[in-house]
């Protein structure tokens, strides 16, 4: 049981490095390009398996450490919220025509994942687990909230599935780079780990990137549709 959770360990890291290099390229490539395109199914593949693998290692160590629960819970309730994501931004290139409400059982799957899985996770922090399962059961809430809302009615603007995928995969950047931070943050000196509290490597890359998001939709808003709304 060791070897196998460590060898799934080693393979979802390797996932999550390619999926953090690659990232950039989407980001910083011309948009709808053929780099573009292509580093996105690298890193949505990359995502895919972190997500997956991430359930397993939890289911593993949940199987082996039964007394401790909250670490694999936690591991569980994020990986969930990085494959919706993910999924959500790839999905919706596929409905770009769609003019009523989706009938897509694994979207809607997706979204209800979301929308369940943070409330059980508001519900276990009610009951005395750590506040992290607040901030993210929160997240995940308010992100199937949101992906139920555009799943339930006809698309209010031409360019929704624009604004739904860079959503998407901008959720799914700030979790490959949250990841990143929290995987290294025992290696930094203890001087910055004196300034700096685990919550808020947790925390910050959302909150930057919820900016980032804003900003992203303001600017492309305004672009195809004249509009800063």
């Amino acid at each position: 049981m060791t070897t196998v959770r460590e060898t799934l360990n080693v393979l979802h890291a390797l996932g999550g490095a390619v999926a953090l290099f690659s990232m950039w390229i989407p980001i910083f490539s011309r948009k709808g390009g053929s780099a573009h395109r292509k580093a996105g199914r690298v890193f949505a593949a990359c995502m895919a398996w972190v997500s997956i693998s991430a359930v397993a290692a939890s289911a593993l160590r949940l199987a082996a450490e039964p007394d401790k629960p909250q670490g694999p819970l936690f591991l569980s309730l994020v990986a969930i919220q990085s494959a919706a994501a993910t999924w959500w931004g790839v999905s919706v290139l596929g409905q770009k025509q769609r003019t009523d409400r989706s009938r897509s059982v694994a979207d809607w799957i997706s979204a209800l994942a979301l929308l369940f899985s943070g409330l059980l996770a508001l519900a276990y922090w009610l009951q005395g687990a750590a506040v992290l399962f607040t901030i993210f059961g929160a997240l995940n809430v308010v992100f199937g909230l949101r992906f139920v809302r555009v799943l339930a009615r006809a698309p209010q603007s031409r360019f929704w599935w624009w604004y739904e995928h860079l959503f998407g995969m901008i959720v799914a950047c700030i979790a490959a780079l949250t990841a990143f931070f929290v995987v290294n943050y025992d290696n930094t000196p203890a001087s910055f780990q004196s300034v700096i509290p685990p919550l808020v490597v947790w925390v910050a890359p959302g909150f930057i990137g919820g900016l980032g998001i804003t900003l992203a939709m303001r600017h492309y808003r305004a672009r195809l549709e004249g509009t800063s709304s």
